[in-house]
């Protein structure tokens, strides 16, 4: 069988509310607000590590992920993949983030893999040929946690929730941050869930 098309996501009845913040001067990507994966058993988070997402998706090396002082290297697929958690953690804590998803306490794989999808396509990516799946991103979410397993981390910083359905990052908010390329003005801009206010920094590349 081939691989299925990633399926918008489903309504979830009475989504909780949470401030959204479009970031100022970048592209974003806009996932439908919908879902119904099992998103409403937030629980607690699984870890209370700092992390820090870096590099560029359409590159074919230098993606980082730096989790309680160390680096995992990550392919491309695996940063896509770790940038839509991350941006669904900064957004729950009303931080502009360029990759918009549902605003749920945890992301069904469809969701996941419809950002994906849509990310691939708003920014005319060539780097990824293969239509993402609820499977696929499955196989992605193995994949990272043993690279956590092996660095001797928590390999449910990638959490599901209590029936191992839905996603999301297993930390803090607060504990959240991530440094990209703004693709339109080519400035590289920090965004840092600690930060009290809403606003990303742009940092000089030199």
């Amino acid at each position: 069988m081939g691989l299925q098309k990633p399926r918008p996501p489903t309504q979830c009845p009475d989504p909780p509310k949470h401030p959204r913040a479009p970031a100022p001067n970048s592209p974003t990507i806009q996932a439908r607000n919908t879902s119904n994966s099992s998103c409403w058993l937030s629980g607690d988070y699984s870890t209370n590590y700092p992390v820090t997402l870096s590099g560029v998706a359409e590159a074919t090396a230098g993606q980082l992920l730096h989790v309680n002082r160390s680096k995992i290297s990550l392919n491309p697929s695996e940063y896509l993949i770790m940038l839509i958690l991350i941006c669904h953690s900064l957004q729950m804590a009303g931080k502009p983030a360029p990759v918009k998803v549902p605003l749920f306490p945890f992301l069904s794989a469809a969701d996941v893999a419809y950002a994906m999808a849509e990310y691939c396509k708003k920014a005319k990516t060539t780097s990824f040929s293969r239509q993402w799946d609820a499977f696929s991103v499955s196989r992605l979410v193995y994949t990272i946690r043993i690279k956590l397993k092996k660095r001797g981390l928590n390999k449910w910083l990638v959490q599901n929730d209590d029936r191992g359905r839905g996603l999301r990052l297993g930390t803090q908010p607060g504990n959240v941050s991530l440094i990209y390329l703004d693709p339109d003005t080519q400035q590289v801009i920090k965004i840092d869930g600690a930060d009290p206010g809403n606003s990303s920094r742009r940092r000089s590349r030199n």
